[in-house]
Parts: C-alpha cells; structure tokens; sequence
C-alpha cells in the first residue's frame, strides 16, 4: 500500500509534466516558508534496540505526528519546470506496539494474561530536500525529489502494561512495568528519502507576487530509523505557507510590424573553440607538469581475528600457503588488507624464529564443539605446514548465544602482532592540480560541451554540462599518479555544440618534465611513511614523540587521512591523535577524508576500512 500510494504519486508528476503547457503567467524565481504536519506510519521488525531491551514480542507497526517548519525557494528551468530547494527542521516520534499472551491463574482459574509492550519515540532533526517542480496549471504545481533528515536527538521508552485481566497486577504491584527510558545511539544520523506532492497557488495581490500556498506532500524512507533493524517511516504530510516572487512577470505586447526596409545582418562569424593547460602549485603560481619517484614506507597492523562465515575452516579469501618454500603471498602484501588476509603465514614465519606461546580461542553462538573446530584447524595448518611445535599452541573455544559472528581470535605476545613494514616507490605527479581553460569566440550560444584529458588512449578526466562554458575545470591528479607515463604528454580536449548545431573541436598538449638542468642543482630527493591506525587503537604520545625527533627538521608534509565518511569515533581518534601531534610540536596537520577504501561486504573490510592514516613526506639526508 505504501508503494502504491507513492506510485501513485510519481504518475501525477508525470501527467502533470504531460498536460503542463507555457502560459502568459510563467513564474520567476519563488521563495517562502511555511509550517507542515501531518501523520507519519512507522514499518519495523524487531524485538529491542540495544539502548532498550524488551523479551519477546516483535515490535511491527505503529505511527505518530509530524511538525515541520520549512524555508524554501524556486529557480524556473523553462515554461514549466522548476528546481526547488526547502531547508528546515521537523519533529517526528510515533508509537509501536506489540502484545504478549501469557496463560496464568486468577483465583485458581486459567486465564490467557495479554501484556502490551509500548516503544515510544521522539525525534528532532534538520531536514532538507530537493525536487523537480512541473506546473500543471495556474493553480497547481506538482512536484517529486529526493531529501534527507539529519537527526539532531533520538530518545526513546519502552514499558509493558497488563492490559488482561482487568484485575491483577505484576510483581512490582502497579500494571506498569520494566520502563526504560535511553538515547538512541545506535540511530542512523541521516535518514534519505523519496518525496512527492502538490502544491496550491493562491493569489493575495493582482500581480500575484504574494501567495497563499497549501500544500500536500508523501515521504517515502529509503533508510532505517537505526542502523541495526529494520525500522522505516512513512508520511503524509499537509501545510501552508507564503510564497513571495520578488520580480514579478509581467506580460510584454508585441509592437506592430515596422514598416521601414530592415538591414541587412552581417554574415555570422564562425564558431570557434580553444583551451588552455597548466599546472597550479601550493601558491597559486603556474607550473610544468614533472613526474618524481619517492620511496615509501607502509606500517600496517595487523587484525588478529579471523573470520569463518560460519563454517568451521577459513574462506578462500585468506592466504594459506601450503608450504614453507611458497613465498608467492609476500608479493601481495601492498595493502593493510592484503596484509591481514596473510596473518596465518606472517604468524608462522614469526613464530619459528621466537618462542612466544600463540592463544587460539573459537568462537560460537551455540555449540563449544563447533568453535574448538575452528581453532583446531588454525592450530593444525600451523603445526602440519609451517612445523609450530603443538606445545606452543593453546586452543580454547567459547559459545555465546548473543555473539553471532563466527570467528577465530589470535592472541599472543606485542612482538608476534607487531605492525607489517612494506617498504616500495611510488611515483607522484607535481603539482597535483591541473588547471584547463576552455573557451569560444562566443559567436554562438552553445547547447553542450565536453572536456576530456587523456594521456594516449587512458581517459583521466570527463566532464560534461549545458549551456555556456565553465571559466576553469580544476583536476585533481593525485589519484592518476600510478597511471601516467612520462614519456607521453597529456591531452586536453575540449567540444562544444551549439544551438545552431555547429559542432567544433580544440586540443592541448601538456608535455611531462622528465629531465633536470645540468645548471640547476638536483632538489634533495623525497620518501613518505603511512602509519595506519584504527580508530579504537590511538597513537600513543611516545610513538608522536619519535615521530617528530625523526622526522621534525625534514618534514615537507603532514596530514591525516580517513576513508569513507566521519563517525564520532573517526572524529575523536583524530581530534586525538592532532592534538599528539601538535603537543609534539609539529606542524598543523592537513586533514584529508578520501572515497571508502574498502567495500564493507565482510567483517574484516569494515573495520579496515575505518583506518587513519598519518602520512609524512620528508626530505631524505644526503649520504
């Protein structure tokens, strides 16, 4: 029903954009506020939150009130089509409920005893959306976007009420018990959405530049409520509100035909293209693209957990040579992942040169027996390939029916866990930022244009638009550093078309420095060191100490780098560790946040995935 009725909502969009027609009172620029509410319809399946446990009932249905107050503004895009933004704040909660029977005796006499279980909610979140407006007439607009709740504070209750028998009571003496009151932790801080609606246009002035305008809107959550359960809202929602255009239109007649000889237009110039490349470096200043080569130092930790997908041996997905002699895996440890997932090898190369004692604990949501099998079989393969004598492996197993995941956790000495050093070269480009500057002879309006940068048939760059050219395009080429050859220039390519449908072409090359003046002196060579660190295992204050005596007076560049987003754990181990290192004193570090570095379809990529890096460019010391 909910996605029907939504469906339903998308089709009017799109009839309306249909039967839409230009009018002589198409609208300018529109800004407004207003005040929303309405009902919303809480879809869930679950029994507790981590905040609130509840024993037994799945909690499946409920709903609530809405407020919203909003902001919002209008940018026509043609006759009949607008781009909306609305910003504001919204309040929402709602109830869920779920019934228990229970059989007890009331003066002897069986009875079925029905507990209620009630999960009160209340929520306070900035909200913003985006959408596609359509007039469908003078007095209406249809709209459908996209928007998101940022959720400010989620609280929540949870009690259960004897609602059958109508006498009796619990062991507490009242008809309430087990309430609970918590701070949604575990709620997911932002919560998109699908929207549709329509809106009503009332005039309150004759040039219309004042209007009532009620509204109806649907909601459609495409994210849960918390992160761990499946919790949805639905809603639908009306208001009303003030809409102000601040240039009004007005309608202009047509003179009459002149009857005076018209002149005859010069001949059109012919449309032409060009473009421009350079590189931009840390003062602005332009600068030749040059490739360098640095050494690089990679200190990665080690994650001593593995992870079984719940059978009782190790998934394909983890290195297990079957012989001392294979040395193929060390050529794959380029990654902290690709490290970890050859923990087993590097373990055992540790453990024939020490005589540390290695813990192997199974882990199980029910059966003992299940989880010594596994570490069983990590302790076999360590005896049979790798000749681990067996008294220096002790296997211990544990079965918890609230921890689910099947796994094999390692333990042992700070020296057999310590971090993997991978030492290689890389190649930088510098400076990093390219600059492109297409333009024309503007002897034509334009309808597209493209750009493209290319080093032989390897595309680095696209990009894409309407309408008129862009004054510059910025390029970040630090992530086709790997990629770029230095015996090949790049190329710039920039096509435009118009509105005539004159399509033209122009290309730059950008040559590759690859050579140093024989007058010049050589500039002191440079390396780089990545320590990766998770975000529950914080640098100490003595590793930032022999950070800074090593490398303070040859430092080129410091930054913090995170993947894939900002949590409150990432951000405190960073406020952290940038505090460490400026109580070191060392520079400010830059703080750089790059795509996810892993996808999280298992365990171990979730967690690697939330590393921190510090990386540290340095002068090297002439020998």
């Amino acid at each position: 029903m909910r996605a029907g009725a939504f469906c339903w909502a998308v089709a009017a969009v799109l009839l309306a954009r249909a039967w839409a027609t230009p009018d002589d009172s198409a609208r300018t620029v529109r800004i407004g506020a207003g005040l929303m509410g309405g009902v919303s319809v809480h879809v869930a399946d679950f029994s507790s939150l981590p905040e609130l446990q509840s024993c037994c009932p799945r909690f499946r249905e409920g709903s609530g009130l809405t407020a919203a107050p909003m902001v919002w503004g209008e940018y026509p895009i043609g006759s009949s089509l607008a781009l909306g933004l609305r910003i504001g704040a919204a309040w929402f909660g709602g109830a869920l409920r779920s019934l228990e029977r229970k059989p007890v005796l009331v003066d002897d006499t069986p009875t079925d005893a029905v507990i209620q279980h009630t999960l009160q909610s209340q929520f306070r979140a900035m909200r913003w959306e985006g959408y596609l407006g359509v007039r469908a007439s003078t007095l209406l607009d249809v709209y459908l976007g996209v928007g998101t709740d940022l959720l400010q504070t989620a609280d929540a209750s949870i009690a259960e009420e004897l609602v059958q028998p109508a006498q009796g009571t619990f062991e507490n003496g009242q008809r309430v018990r087990n309430t609970q009151r918590a701070t949604l932790a575990s709620s997911t801080r932002s919560m998109a959405s699908l929207i549709a609606g329509m809106r009503f246009t009332v005039g309150l002035d004759p040039q219309r530049r004042w209007s009532l305008v009620p509204e109806l809107t649907f909601r459609y959550g495409l994210d849960p409520v918390v992160r761990t359960n499946p919790w949805y809202l639905y809603s639908v929602l009306v208001g009303i509100g003030i809409a102000f255009e601040p240039v009004p239109y007005r309608f202009q007649p047509q003179p009459p035909p002149s009857t005076e000889p018209l002149e005859q237009p010069l001949p059109p110039r012919p449309l032409e293209a060009s473009i421009v490349a350079y590189g931009v470096g840390a003062g602005r200043e332009q600068l030749p693209l040059r490739l360098v080569r640095q050494a690089r130092l990679r200190v990665m930790p080690l994650y001593p957990v593995l992870y079984t997908d719940g059978g009782s041996e190790l998934p394909e997905r983890y290195v297990l040579p079957l012989s001392p002699d294979d040395t193929a895996w060390r050529a794959t440890l380029q990654s902290p992942l690709a490290a970890y997932y050859a923990l087993l090898p590097i373990l055992a190369e540790r453990l024939r040169t020490r005589d540390d004692t290695l813990t192997i604990t199974g882990y199980d949501a029910r059966s003992v027996a299940r989880a010594r099998q596994r570490a069983e079989f990590v302790a076999r393969y360590l005896h049979a390939i790798w000749k681990v004598p067996a008294e220096r492996l002790r296997i211990l197993a544990r079965a918890d029916e609230r921890d689910t995941t099947a796994r094999i956790l390692l333990d042992g000495s700070v020296q057999l866990f310590a971090p993997l050093e991978n030492r290689d070269t890389v190649q930088q480009i510098q400076p990093l930022l390219l600059r492109l500057r297409p333009a024309t002879n503007g002897a034509q309006p334009l309808r597209r244009w493209s750009v493209q940068l290319r080093q032989d048939s390897i595309l680095l760059a696209l990009q894409e638009g309407s309408g008129g050219l862009p004054l510059r395009l910025d390029i970040d080429l630090a992530e086709q550093s790997d990629r770029l050859r230095e015996d090949l220039p790049l190329s710039a390519r920039v096509t435009v078309e118009s509105t005539q449908g004159t399509q033209v072409t122009a290309e730059t090359m950008i040559p590759i420095e690859h050579t140093t003046d024989a007058a010049e002196p050589a500039a002191p060579p440079t390396s780089a060191v990545e320590y990766f660190f998770f975000p529950d295992e914080r640098p100490t204050a003595a590793f930032v100490q022999h950070l800074a005596a090593t490398y303070r007076h040859r430092l080129r560049d410091l930054a913090i780098i995170t993947y894939g987003g900002h949590s409150q754990e990432i951000n405190d181990a960073v406020e952290h560790l940038r505090r460490l290192l400026l109580d070191a004193a060392l520079p400010e570090p830059r703080l750089r946040n790059q795509p996810p570095l892993y996808r999280p379809i298992t365990p171990e990529r979730v967690i690697y995935g939330q590393m921190i890096v510090v990386s540290v460019h340095y002068v090297e010391e002439h020998r």
